[in-house]
Order: structure tokens, then sequence, then C-alpha cells
């Protein structure tokens, strides 16, 4: 008898760790899955809202089965809805919608803890386990502190490149002026020799004419040395154009006045 009763003690003693064991995990369960619900109801996008409500939908579906298991039927009750919640939330398209059903989820996870912790006390000591459920709790904002802590870090690496990329725009802006100043100096420098080009060639050229009128009335008097000066021309056409196009266009055109002189004076030496 006394074999048998041990036996039964034990048993009992062990059914009865077996059964705290079960409201321990289920707490757990609870505490994970009110932590992500409020992840996911803070999420800043339906991304974000989703990848949580995904994980709180595995840890209420959890606390679905062990309240079940230990008997608890309205925690089971309350883990099955907020469960639905947060399928309805993985369903939306929407980050307004996504985010309602998030919070009807994550509004039920207190609910949810205190009806564990009242099943658990009908059902025997619960003081290690209230201790549990609140190391869970801290686990959960260790969690979410150091995901802030980690945010936080990209935001500042994010910032620190922006700030790189910054100094290299400013820079090669800094350098685009300075490029830009010298190619308006030089250019500056070339449009007055191309101006000092214009007026000895044009001098040249008009004492070139005058020579070859007097050369013409020189052969007979009545005879006109006919020109067309189109050598004559404005500051404002050598704009669109280079020193060495400004010569070109002068030496061409001495070219073309010796050529007409040459016609017009080869009549003379026929007749």
């Amino acid at each position: 008898m006394k074999k048998l009763a041990l036996i039964l003690v034990l048993f009992c003693f062990v059914s009865q760790v077996n059964a705290q064991n079960i409201y321990e995990d289920a707490l757990t369960a609870a505490s994970y899955a009110y932590s992500h619900s409020k992840k996911a109801h803070g999420a800043n996008n339906v991304f974000h809202t989703q990848e949580y409500a995904d994980k709180a939908i595995e840890a209420f579906e959890k606390v679905e089965n062990l309240a079940d298991e230990c008997g608890c039927a309205e925690a089971n009750e309350t883990a099955y809805q907020a469960k639905t919640n947060m399928v309805s939330s993985l369903g939306q398209d929407t980050y307004e919608r996504s985010r309602y059903y998030a919070k009807q989820a994550k509004d039920l996870g207190p609910k949810l803890l205190e009806q564990l912790t009242d099943c658990q006390i009908d059902n025997g000591s619960s003081d290690s386990y209230i201790g549990d459920v609140a190391s869970a709790e801290e686990e959960a904002i260790v969690v979410a502190a150091e995901e802030v802590a980690q945010k936080q870090k990209e935001l500042e690496e994010q910032k620190r490149q922006l700030e790189i990329e910054q100094q290299k725009l400013q820079q090669q802006i800094v350098e685009q002026q300075k490029a830009q100043a010298e190619f308006e100096e030089q250019r500056a420098a070339e449009l007055k020799e191309q101006t000092l080009v214009k007026e000895k060639a044009e001098q040249a050229l008009q004492k070139l004419e005058s020579a070859l009128q007097e050369l013409s009335i020189a052969f007979d008097d009545e005879s006109i040395f006919e020109s067309e000066k189109d050598y004559l021309r404005s500051e404002n056409e050598l704009q669109n154009e280079t020193l060495s196009d400004t010569k070109n266009f002068y030496v061409n055109r001495a070219k073309e006045l010796t050529k007409s002189a040459m016609q017009q004076f080869a009549g003379y030496t026929e007749n």
C-alpha cells in the first residue's frame, strides 16, 4: 500500500509538473504572439506588418493548441480570434487594412495573457510562471530595443553615405565651375586674337584691293576693278568659329581676290 501511495503521489507530482510546463509554454508563446502583434501594428509599411503578422499567427496557433491541451477554453477561444485577425491582416493588400486587423489581434494579447494566468492559478501555483511571463516580456523588449538600435545604426550609415555623396557632388560642381571659368577665359583670349586677325586681315585686303584698282587704272583709265568685298564682317560673326576658322576665312578671301584680279588682268594681256 505504501508503494502504491508513493506511486500515486509521484504520478500526481509529475502530472502537475507537466501541466505547469504547458502553462509556461502557453504563456511564453502568448508573450511572443503579443510582441509580434505589437510589431505588426507598429510597422510603417504593409510588408513589415505582414512579416510580423506571419510570426504572430504561428505563436497564436501554438497558444491555441496549448490552451486546449490544458483545458483553458477562454484562452483557446481568444487565441483563435487573435489568430484569425492576424490571418486577415496577412491577406490584405493595403497597409491600412492590414494594420487594422493587426491591431485587433494585438488588443487581444493582454486578455489572452490574463486568461492563461487565471487558468494557471485555478490549477495550481503560478508564482514562478508569472515570473516567466515577465521574463518573456522583458526578452521581447530587449529584442525590440536591439531592432531599434540596429535600425538607428542603419540610418546613421545611410546618413554618412549621403554626406559622402553630397561632398562628391559638391566637388564635381566646383570642378565643373573651375573648368567652365577656364574655358571662358581661354575663349575670351581666343576671341580677342580673332578680332585682331580680323582687323589686320581686313585692312590688308582693303589695301590689296586698292592697289589692284590702281594697277587696273594704270592699264586703262576707265577700267574698274570689280570686287565683292565679302571679307568685311562684324565681330559677332567670330563668336561661332575658332581662331583657325577665322584665319582660314581671310586666307580664302585673299586667294579669291587674287584669283579675280588675275582673271581681270588676263584680258589686258590678250589685247
